[in-house]
């Protein structure tokens, strides 16, 4: 990038409504996405846009975040899933005199639907 003559950095160059329709369309055509997933999709476009722009640009149009999943909450979901969850664990026991000593390998298995 070259600096003008009294040494001043200058922004480079912005077009006004580059990406504005493609992210406004891709937004009301996918109605899950976020705007981080626009941004994401414009720029594998090729659109070169700054995340904020594309914020503001769907915020001007209207275009709300992407909507909170209806889904079930974290304790929700594993309470559900609790009666196929297990934890497993390899302890090493140490069994034996001084003399000698042997080191027996344990698993430990823990089912939560049990717990």
């Amino acid at each position: 990038m070259d600096l003008p003559v009294d040494g001043r950095q200058v922004r480079p160059a912005t077009y006004p409504g580059r990406g504005q329709g493609s992210g406004v369309r891709l937004a009301r055509e996918n109605a899950g996405w976020g705007y981080r997933r626009v941004h994401g999709e414009l720029t594998g476009l090729g659109v070169k846009v700054c995340p904020a722009t594309v914020w503001n640009i769907l915020q001007a149009a209207g275009v709300d975040p992407s909507p909170r999943r209806a889904g079930p909450t974290w304790r929700e979901f594993c309470t559900a899933q609790a009666k196929t969850m297990l934890a497993c664990d390899f302890r090493f026991v140490g069994c034996g005199s001084t003399v000698r000593r042997t080191r027996w390998r344990v698993a430990l298995g823990l089912v939560f639907a049990a717990r």
